[in-house]
C-alpha cells in the first residue's frame, strides 16, 4: 500500500486527533444521528484534553462534507495547524475511535483506509466509447459515422459496408488513444473495460500493451453500464489490492530464504532497520502485533526500546507510543510502502480456505505457506544492516 498521503502526519511535531467514525446516511434519521456522533466525538476530545481549537477543526471537517450515499466511514487526522487526513471509506470502521495523543492512529488508520486504486473505466460500442477516470469528467470519443450495416446487395452495398467498417476502426482507434493516454497520465492499475463483445475485441487489439496488462474485460455488458458498474469497479479494485499484498509477501519469503540480510522479521529487528531507515516494505499483521510502547522522538527515526536508547541516537525523548504506530511514522516518513495481512506469513485475509494461525503466540504465520512474521511484524529491507 502506498501510504504518501499520511506523510503531512509525520512531518508535524502534533499531538494529533484520530478520528474514526461512521459515515452512513442511509435512514431517515441520518442527520440527527451524524449529529450525535459529532458530539460524541467533541465529548471524547474534550475529556482527553485536545483544545478547544483541535475540537473546533475535528467538528468543522465532520460537518463540511455532503453525506455519503449509503453506508461509509471517515478517517481524519487534526492536529491544531488543520486537518492532516480526511478519508471517506467504503464501510464504517469496525469500532469507532476518537484518540488525542503524540502520534496519530497509524495502525487504525491503514487498516480503515484501503489502499488505492488508481481506475480507469472504459465503456465501448461500434459508435466509439466513453473513458473515465475517478475525480474527472468522462471523455467520450468516436463519433465517425455510419457504423451498422444494413442488408442489400450490389456495388453500391460493397461500398457502405466498407465505410461502416472504416468507421469502426476509426472510432476504436480514438477510444484506444484516449484509452492509452489516461493510463501513461494516471499510472492506471486496472482499466474496467464494457461494452458490446466485437467492439471490446476491436478496442483490445489496438491497445498499448501497458494498458493490455492491466485490462479486466467485464463479460455481457453490451448497452447500458448498468446499476451494478461501481460493483463491479470494486471488486476489480479489491483484485489488485490483492495481487499487490500477495506479490509483497511473496517478495519477503523470496528475500528470507535468501538469507542475505534483506528480510527481517520481529520486534527487535525491525525497530533497528526503521532506526536505520532501511525499510522498503513494512508488513504488518494487526492481530499479531506486541502491545509494547517504545520511546520516540522528533524524528521519526528516533525509535527506541528505552530513553536510554534515544540518547544514544543524540535524540531527545518526546513521548512513548505503541511500537507498531511508532513504525508506521518511521515508514511513511522513509517512503516504505505498508501492507496489512489478516493473518501474517503468505495467509490471506481474503482467502476463507486459507491456513490458519499458528498457536505459536509470536508465530503470525503458517510454517507451510512461508516465513512467519514474529511478533505481527516485518520488514523487507532496502539495504541489509551491519552485524550487531
Amino acid at each position: 500500500m502506498r501510504v504518501d498521503w499520511l506523510r503531512p502526519a509525520c512531518d508535524r511535531p502534533g499531538p494529533f486527533a484520530t478520528v474514526l467514525i461512521d459515515a452512513t446516511h442511509d435512514t431517515e434519521d441520518a442527520a440527527e444521528l451524524a449529529r450525535l456522533r459529532r458530539r460524541a466525538v467533541a465529548d471524547d476530545l474534550t475529556d482527553q484534553g485536545a483544545p478547544a481549537a483541535v475540537r473546533d477543526l475535528v467538528d468543522a471537517a465532520l460537518a463540511d462534507v455532503a453525506p455519503a450515499d449509503g453506508t461509509a466511514g471517515r478517517v481524519l487526522v487534526v492536529d491544531d495547524d488543520g486537518v492532516l487526513v480526511d478519508r471517506l471509506t467504503p464501510v464504517p470502521p469496525a469500532t469507532a475511535l476518537t484518540r488525542w495523543g503524540l502520534l496519530p492512529q497509524f495502525l487504525a488508520v491503514v487498516t480503515e483506509v484501503p489502499e488505492v486504486v488508481r481506475t480507469v473505466t472504459v465503456h465501448v460500442d461500434e459508435a466509439g466509447g466513453e473513458v473515465a477516470v475517478p475525480g474527472e469528467e468522462p471523455v467520450t470519443v468516436g463519433g465517425e459515422m455510419p457504423v451498422h450495416k444494413v442488408p442489400a446487395g450490389g456495388p453500391s452495398h460493397l461500398s457502405m459496408q466498407e465505410r461502416v467498417e472504416e468507421s469502426w476502426r476509426r472510432n476504436t482507434a480514438a477510444v484506444a488513444e484516449a484509452v492509452d493516454r489516461a493510463v501513461q497520465r494516471t499510472g492506471a492499475d486496472v482499466v474496467v473495460l464494457t461494452g458490446d463483445a466485437r467492439a471490446r475485441a476491436r478496442l483490445r487489439d489496438r491497445l498499448a500493451r501497458r494498458s493490455v496488462e492491466v485490462l479486466v474485460e467485464i463479460e455481457n455488458s453490451a448497452g447500458d453500464r448498468g446499476a451494478d458498474l461501481p460493483d463491479t469497479v470494486a471488486r476489480a479494485e479489491d483484485d489488485v489490492r490483492d495481487r499487490h499484498r500477495r506479490t509483497a509477501l511473496d517478495r519477503f519469503a523470496q528475500a528470507a530464504g535468501h538469507g542475505d540480510g534483506l528480510a527481517v522479521t520481529g520486534e527487535a529487528d525491525v525497530l533497528a532497520a526503521a532506526r536505520a531507515q532501511a525499510v522498503e516494505t513494512l508488513l504488518v499483521d494487526p492481530a499479531a502485533v506486541p502491545a509494547d510502547d517504545v520511546w520516540v522522538g522528533a524524528d521519526p527515526a528516533a525509535v527506541a526500546a528505552d530513553e536510554a536508547g534515544l540518547a544514544a541516537m543524540g535524540s531527545s525523548p518526546a513521548g512513548r507510543v505503541s511500537v507498531v504506530d511508532a513504525l508506521l511514522r518511521a515508514a511513511v516518513a522513509t517512503d516504505a510502502e505498508v501492507v496489512v495481512t489478516g493473518g501474517g506469513g503468505r495467509r490471506d485475509p481474503l482467502d476463507p480456505d486459507a491456513p490458519g494461525r499458528s498457536d505459536d503466540p509470536e508465530d503470525s504465520g503458517d510454517p507451510q505457506e512461508g516465513p512467519a512474521l514474529r511478533h505481527g511484524l516485518g520488514a523487507i529491507l532496502r539495504f541489509a544492516l551491519a552485524p550487531t
